[in-house]
This record gives structure tokens, sequence and C-alpha cells, in this order.
């Protein structure tokens, strides 16, 4: 089978370019600072001219008057302050940091110091920024542009649990802003909060329709939200463009194919490589929809062309060789292999590609020891682990030996590695219900019909291990559901398998010179 990272790899793929900050105004921070400064119930002394100054915009009078007056009142931090204001006025951001922080050794608290020196230090990318936001939010917990700018140094961290929760909390002024939107939903996105991402980013299209990126980004989510048709009307207008964005044929095709329409999907995804013959997840995708329609032959094509176009291009040989294994041409699929491995012996699934031909071939030793040697290279790859765990259940190693051990091992920290990975927890669940670990079981192929209410073998295990427990009442229910499952699955597969795709290979290499 093709990888599941090369099947899923635009999930993670979000547009992030052209995205901007229209934060509120200078001239409306100033507005706002000055009518504070004109209603302070202190003296107003030479603070009131400079004021005056900052509201018609003379900054240059103002920094006179700020000179003149700090001669006199070295120590009244709102001159330090309104120095500042000027400064940031003109550009000078340093300066104007200095004059704030001066304003802050004089009176710590003082709010309009503490708002324009975390202004300033944002704009000039700097640490101490988080921290001077912080002490605004000490003293007004609700500022919701102390929460926008922490959302947005969280988004460039990709911490998105605390970037989400600021910018939640900066609903207020955040609705009309594109470019924080755009953030807000990205990290929406990486949360797996694909709804309330498309949401954010519908709204960034409402505010803009020729962001390409907002469209992207919609199309993309929706998708993600098993929304395909919702998809391609958001990318209809960067389908009519001339040229079309390659990648925004790639996500029409997925969205095509999640429809069932593998018809449009391929005719997209072949005009995605004759805009560009040397985009590699093109080729990925291809070879999926091959694997997946049982057209292994119309990807090797596809693949052949591609390696024309970048011979060395390790991935390519990869997933090349694991169409070939389909097709059941061992021997080529081992070259292909062995070729990604001298273009890059690091490369992930290696020896995950190797073992599946070994598996095939019924040479059991030799696939565990590739997969053994995959688990070992890579052993943050739940996938690799997984086939460790079930090449070495397939052996039969009896509990208590060293490969038993290790099989469950495999398991576990596949499960671990990627919690959603249903074939992992189906096999742990069939590991603990041989060795009597009933409770254990059921937890298993629970967590996995979470993820796939149609997981049959679940199902099956559920039954099992039920009937030994004293919750037998839900093992008939469980029963008809399966007996279900099998009979539409089976009308399903039949559909499925009778499309093949057809080979445009030939039109597409005229197309490409």
């Amino acid at each position: 089978m093709v990888p599941e990272s090369y099947k899923q790899g635009r999930i993670v793929v979000l547009m992030m370019s052209g995205i901007f900050f229209q934060m509120l105004s200078l001239w409306a921070t100033l507005t706002l600072a000055v009518s504070c400064f004109a209603q302070a119930p202190v003296p107003q002394g030479p603070v009131g001219p400079i004021t005056d100054a900052l509201r018609n915009h003379d900054f240059q009078s103002a920094l006179s008057l700020c000179q003149s007056a700090l001669a006199s009142h070295p120590s009244d931090y709102r001159i330090w302050t309104l120095r500042g204001m000027a400064l940031a006025a003109t550009g000078k951001l340093p300066l104007a940091s200095r004059s704030y922080q001066r304003a802050l050794r004089f009176a710590p608290d003082f709010l309009p110091a503490l708002e324009g020196v975390a202004q300033s230090e944002f704009q000039l990318g700097r640490e101490d920024t988080r921290t001077y936001l912080l002490r605004v939010l000490a003293l007004r917990p609700d500022d919701p542009v102390s929460h926008v700018y922490l959302g947005i140094l969280d988004s460039r961290k990709r911490d998105c649990t605390d970037a989400v929760n600021q910018f939640e909390h900066a609903a207020s002024v955040i609705h009309n802003q594109p470019g924080v939107l755009s953030q807000f939903g990205y990290c929406l996105a990486i949360l797996g909060r694909d709804g309330e991402a498309a949401s954010a980013f519908a709204q960034v299209v409402a505010l803009d329709p020729v962001r390409s990126e907002a469209r992207y980004n919609l199309g993309l989510a929706q998708l993600n939200e098993n929304h395909p048709d919702e998809a391609l009307a958001a990318l209809q207008p960067l389908l009519q463009r001339t040229p079309v964005r390659p990648d925004v044929l790639v996500l029409a095709a997925d969205a095509y194919e999640a429809k069932e329409d593998t018809v449009h999907a391929v005719e997209l995804l072949r005009q995605a490589l004759v805009a560009n013959p040397t985009d590699v997840n093109t080729y990925m995708r291809f070879a999926t929809l091959s694997y997946d329609h049982a057209s292994p032959q119309v990807g090797v094509d596809i693949l052949n062309f591609g390696l024309k176009q970048l011979p060395n291009e390790p991935k390519l040989y990869l997933v090349r060789g694991i169409l070939l294994t389909q097709l059941g041409e061992f021997s080529q699929a081992s070259e292909d292999f062995a070729k990604a491995g001298q273009i890059d012996p690091k490369l992930s699934f290696l020896g995950v590609a190797e073992g599946l031909v070994e598996s095939q071939q019924h040479d059991s030793a030799k696939a565990i020891a590739s997969f053994r040697a995959a688990a070992k290279a890579h052993p943050n790859e739940a996938y690799a682990q997984y086939l460790l765990a079930e090449a070495l259940a397939q052996k039969g190693s009896a509990q208590g030996t060293a490969e038993y051990a290790e099989e469950v091992a495999a398991a576990r920290r596949a499960v671990q590695l990627d919690p959603h990975l249903v074939a992992a927890r189906d096999l742990l669940g069939n590991i603990y219900f041989e060795s009597g670990r009933i409770d254990d079981a059921i937890q298993q192929s629970r967590s996995a019909l979470a993820i796939d209410p149609n997981d049959q073998q679940a199902i099956y295990h559920s039954i099992v291990a039920l009937r030994t427990t004293d919750q037998k009442a839900q093992v008939p229910g469980l029963l008809k559901r399966l007996l279900q499952l099998r009979a539409s699955n089976g009308s399903n597969t039949a559909k499925k398998k009778r499309f093949l795709l057809n080979d445009n290979v030939q039109a597409m290499q005229s197309e490409t010179r």
C-alpha cells in the first residue's frame, strides 16, 4: 500500500504566504492615548501642549516640546510616554521603546507606556514583547489588542493551542482583519478543528474575494471537513484563472476523488503535471489513485514519465517499487528500493517497502529483518512500528519469548505515535485478547471504532471479547452491525474495483514538450 504520509500530506500544507497584520492604526492608538491624557485627574502642566501637538499629528513639535519639558521634569512618566508616541509616529521605534521603558521606571503600571512599548517591541520583533503584553493583561485582562499580539506570537511559534485561545479572546477586533483571521484559521486547522477553520477562511474571502491564499485554505479546510462540493465551489474562481496554479489543480483533484469522480480527479492531476512536470507530490497523488483503483500499471507509467523529469528523486523510485509489488514484479520492485536507498539511505519507509516485497514473496525472516531495520532507522514512524508488529504477529511467537515482547512493544509504540492508526489498534487489541487482557482488548477496539465506526475487525474483536465478560448484552447489536457492514462492503468493493484508470501518459508527454 502507498504510505499514509503520502496520502495525507495535503492536510498540513496550508498556504501562509502573503499574510500581514492589519492591526489598529497608529493614529487610532494615538487618539485613544491622547484622550486618556486629557482626561487624567492630574495637573496637566507641560503635558497639555504636547498632547495638542500629537492630536494634530505635529510630531516634530511634540518632540521639541517633550525635550524642553524633560529638562525641567526629568522624572515625569507622562512626558516620557508622549515622547515615545511621537517617536513611534515618526518611525523611530528603538528610540520610542526606550522612552516608554524610561516612563515605566517611574510608573511601572502606567498603561499607555506599557501598551506603547509592547507595540514597539512587537514591530521590532523583539523577545520582550510577550513580557510587556502580559503586564498589560495583568492590569486589563480583557484587552483584545494584547490578545491579538499574543496570538500572533504564538502562531509564529506554531503553538496553535495558545494562539487559538488568544484569538478567541480578541474576536471583537479580528472579525475584519484578514491577516489575523488567516493565522487563526491556520491554527484551527492544525488542531483538527476544520469546520471552525473553514469559517475563519470564509470570513477572509468575504473581506477580500481576490485573496487566492484564503480561497485555497477555505477549500482545503472544507475538504478536510468532508465537504468536497463546498471545497470545489470555493476553488472555482481559482480554477477559472489562466494559468491555474498546480497546487489548486491538485487540491481540486482531491475534492473530485472524495466525490468518487475519479475521471475529473485524474484529468486535473494530469493538468497539474503538464503545468509543473517536476512536482513530486503530484506524482505521489497519481500513484495513490492508481493503487486505490487497482490500476498499478497506470501509476507505474506516470512514475516512469516523472523519473525522466526527476531521475534522482528517491521518493519516485520508492513509490514505483510499491506499485510494482502490486503487479507482482518483485525483482523490479527490489531494484527500485535499492536505487531509492542508494540516493537517500535515510528515506522514510524504505525498509517498510522492502519488507512488503519480502512478505508478499512469503519470506517471513527477510520481511521481519527489513521491518526491524526500518523501525530502528525511523523510531518515530508509527507505520514502520505497526508493520514490524504485524510481521512478528504473523510468525506466531510464543508468549514469554523475546520476539513476542518485541511484537507487543512495537504495537504499543505504533499506537502511541499515531493514536488514529486503526490497524495498529486492531493488532494491539488482538494481542491483548490472546494474552487474556480482555478489558484492554475491549478498550483498543472501542478506540478503533471511535475513529472508524466501520472497522469490521474492531467490531469482531469486541464481539469475541464481550462474550467473555458480563457485558454480553452488547453482542447482538454488534453482530447485526457486522453483518450489515460485510454486506455493504462487498458491493462497494465490487463497484470500486470495476473502475480502472485510463493511461494518459502519451498525451501528457506531448503536451509538456
